[in-house]
C-alpha cells in the first residue's frame, strides 16, 4: 500500500538530501566536479535507488528486499568520493548513513555488512591510485570502518532495546485490552443481575457521585442530583441522592426520619445497617422499604477500623469511612405486601381469640358449675366431666396463647423478684408431667438472683421453656437447670438444657417465629400450635432481655435466657 510504498523512500531522504547540499555546494567552487565521470556516477547511482524505492512493489516483495537501498547507498557514496577525492575525501563518512539502516534491519549482520562496505569504499580507491598510498590514507582505511562498526553496534543496542520496549508494551496493551473486555463482561453481567433483581440497588463512590442503580426511580433522583450540583445547590440537596425531599417515616409509620437519618445519609456517613425499615410516602401512598447498607471494600484503605462501634437500630459504623473507601451500597426491598399480610394474620388472629374466648369461658364455667351442683346432690362425676374441664381449660390456654401472640404490645409491669424462685416454682408445677415420661430435673438454680420482672409474664416464660423441655426429651434423660448473675453485663443469665431431639441450624433461625414447628414435632403425637417460643422472646424483649437456643440435631437444646439484674443498693443479689 502507500505506507509500505514512502517507508523506503523516507529512509532515503537523509542521505538524499545530505549529498545533494554537498554536491550543489561544493560543485559551486569547484566546477570540474560535475565532469568527473566517478562523482556523477555516484549521484546517478543515488537516483536509481530513489527510483527503486518509489516504484519497487514492496507488498511483494520479501521482507530482506528493502536491505537493497542501503547496498546501492554504499556504491553511490563510494562513487562520489572516489571522484571527489581530491576535495571531498570526507566524503567517506556518509557511509554511516546505510550503516545505520542495515544495523537497524538486519542487527548484528547488518553492522558487519555496514563495516565491510565501509571498509570497501575507503579501500577501493586506494588499489586503483597511481602512485603510492600515504600512511594517512591506510590510517583512515582504519578508522572509517571502525566508527561505523561503533555506530552500528550502538543502534542495533538501542534497536533491539527498543523493540523488547515496544514488545513489552504490547504485551501490556493486549493485558489491559483483556481485561478492559473482562472488565466490561463483568459489568454487563452485574447489570443484568441487578436488572433481574425486585431489589433496589445504588452504589455511590465517596465523592458522592452514584456510580450503579437498577431503579428507575433511583435513576431519576440520581439526575436531579446532578442537576442540582451542578446548578450550585447545597450539598444536603444533593449528595444523597435526592432522598432529602422524600417524605419518610419510621418503622411505626409516624414518626418523621430527620434528614440525617435517611439511609443514604447515614451510609454515607459510614454506617453499616442492615433490614432498616422506613415507610416513603410516593404519590399519596405509603410504602415500606427494608435498607440495608454496606460499603465498597478498598484495598487496605487509609483510616480504616477494623472492629466497629455499635450503634443504634442494629447499625454498626462502617470499617472504613466513606471519605476513606472506594463508596458505599444501599439496598431497599419493598416489604410493603409482607408487612401488610403480617398485619391482616395479627388481626385475623386476633378476631379469632375474641370470638373463641367467650364460649370457652362459658363452657369451663358451666362445667365448674355442673360439678358443683353435683356434688350438692350427693352424685359422684363420672370421668366424662373430668375430660371436658382438662380440654377446656387446654383450649383456653390455646386461645389465651392466640391473643397474647396478636397483642402488638404485651403489658409489662417489672418489680423486683427472685428469679430462682420462680425456677422452683416451674419446675415444681412440670415435675408430674416429667415423672410421667421417666424424666429426671436437675434444679441447680439454688442461689437467688434478684432480677426486674413481671412475675406472671416470667412464670408463662418458664412454663413454657420447660413444658418444650419435657415434651422434646426422650424418655429417662435428664434436664439441667443453671442459673448464675452476670455482674459485667448486669443480667442475671437462666440456663435449661435438655437431652432431647434438638434443631438443625436451619430451624434455630426460624424456631422463634410465630406458627412455625420443627419437623420432629410436627411428626410427634405432642401438640402445639408454634405460637409459645415467639410468645417467649417476645415476653423477654419488653423486658430488655433475650433468649437463644443452642442446640445440635439428635443431641439435646439449651435455651439461654438473660434478664436484666435489679439494682440493689443493700448489696442483694
Amino acid at each position: 500500500g502507500v505506507e509500505g510504498r514512502s517507508r523506503p523512500l523516507l529512509s532515503q531522504l537523509p542521505l538524499v538530501a545530505t549529498m545533494l547540499v554537498i554536491g550543489a555546494s561544493f560543485s559551486s567552487f569547484y566546477p570540474g566536479l560535475v565532469l568527473n565521470p566517478l562523482f556523477v556516477a555516484g549521484y546517478a547511482v543515488l537516483g536509481l535507488s530513489v527510483l527503486y524505492a518509489l516504484v519497487a512493489p514492496w507488498h511483494l516483495l520479501g521482507p530482506k528486499a528493502p536491505l537493497l537501498l542501503p547496498m546501492l547507498d554504499f556504491v553511490a557514496v563510494g562513487l562520489s568520493r572516489s571522484g571527489s577525492q581530491s576535495v571531498l575525501d570526507v566524503m567517506g563518512l556518509l557511509a554511516v548513513f546505510p550503516a545505520i539502516r542495515l544495523a537497524t534491519a538486519d542487527k548484528y549482520r547488518g553492522v558487519l555488512f555496514g563495516t565491510l562496505a565501509t571498509a570497501a569504499v575507503i579501500a577501493l580507491p586506494l588499489f586503483f591510485s597511481p602512485g603510492p598510498v600515504a600512511s594517512q590514507q591506510w590510517a583512515r582505511l582504519t578508522l572509517f570502518p571502525v566508527v561505523v562498526c561503533a555506530v552500528g553496534l550502538t543502534v542495533t543496542i538501542i534497536t533491539q532495546r527498543l523493540q523488547e520496549r515496544a514488545a513489552d508494551l504490547r504485551a501490556t496493551s493486549t493485558r489491559l485490552e483483556r481485561a478492559l473486555a473482562d472488565s466490561r463482561s463483568q459489568g454487563e453481567l452485574l447489570q443484568s443481575i441487578l436488572e433481574a433483581v425486585d431489589v433496589g440497588v445504588v452504589a455511590v463512590s465517596s465523592s458522592g457521585e452514584p456510580i450503579l442503580t437498577n431503579n428507575a426511580g433511583l435513576a431519576s433522583e440520581r439526575r436531579a442530583a446532578q442537576e442540582a450540583r451542578r446548578g450550585g445547590a447545597a450539598a444536603s440537596e444533593w449528595q444523597f441522592l435526592g432522598e432529602a425531599t422524600k417524605t419518610m417515616f419510621e418503622s411505626d409509620r409516624s414518626t418523621p426520619i430527620p434528614a440525617h437519618r435517611r439511609p443514604i445519609a447515614r451510609a454515607s456517613r459510614g454506617e453499616m445497617y442492615s433490614n432498616y425499615l422506613i415507610w416513603v410516602e410516593e404519590k399519596g401512598t405509603r410504602r415500606a422499604y427494608s435498607a440495608t447498607a454496606r460499603p465498597i471494600r478498598t484495598a487496605n484503605p487509609a483510616g480504616a477500623d477494623p472492629k466497629g462501634t455499635a450503634n443504634r437500630k442494629g447499625a454498626t459504623p462502617n470499617a472504613t469511612s466513606d471519605a476513606d473507601g472506594a463508596g458505599f451500597v444501599v439496598a431497599f426491598a419493598n416489604v410493603t405486601a409482607l408487612l401488610e399480610a403480617s398485619a391482616a394474620q395479627t388481626r385475623f388472629v386476633a378476631a379469632v381469640s375474641h370470638e373463641l374466648r367467650t364460649p370457652m369461658t362459658s363452657i369451663v364455667g358451666y362445667a365448674d358449675l355442673l360439678r358443683e351442683r353435683l356434688d350438692e346432690a350427693g352424685i359422684t362425676h363420672t370421668p366424662e366431666l373430668d375430660v371436658i374441664e382438662r380440654n377446656a381449660e387446654k383450649l383456653r390456654s390455646r386461645v389465651q396463647d392466640l391473643m397474647s401472640a396478636a397483642e402488638s404490645t404485651l403489658s409489662i409491669a417489672p418489680v423486683r423478684m427472685d428469679l430462682a424462685a420462680a425456677v422452683h416454682n416451674a419446675v415444681d408445677s412440670i415435675l408430674p408431667a416429667a415423672a410421667r415420661r421417666s424424666i429426671t430435673i436437675d434444679n441447680q438454680a439454688h442461689h437467688p438472683v434478684v432480677a426486674l420482672l413481671d412475675p406472671e409474664r416470667i412464670g408463662q416464660v418458664l412454663d413454657n421453656l420447660f413444658s418444650n423441655a419435657v415434651k422434646y426429651s426422650s424418655p429417662g434423660t435428664t434436664i439441667t437447670v443453671r442459673s448464675r448473675n452476670d455482674s459485667e453485663a448486669a443480667q442475671a443469665v437462666l440456663e435449661i438444657e435438655d437431652q432431647g431431639v434438638g434443631l438443625t441450624a436451619a430451624e434455630q433461625d426460624r424456631v422463634f417465629t410465630q406458627f412455625f414447628r420443627t419437623s420432629s414435632a410436627r411428626g410427634s403425637s405432642a401438640p402445639g400450635s408454634g405460637l409459645g417460643l415467639s410468645i417467649v422472646k417476645s415476653i423477654v424483649d419488653r423486658h430488655g432481655g433475650s433468649i437463644r437456643l443452642d442446640s445440635r440435631y439428635g443431641e439435646g437444646t439449651t435455651a439461654v435466657l438473660r434478664l436484666p439484674l435489679a439494682a440493689d443498693p443493700a448489696g442483694e443479689g
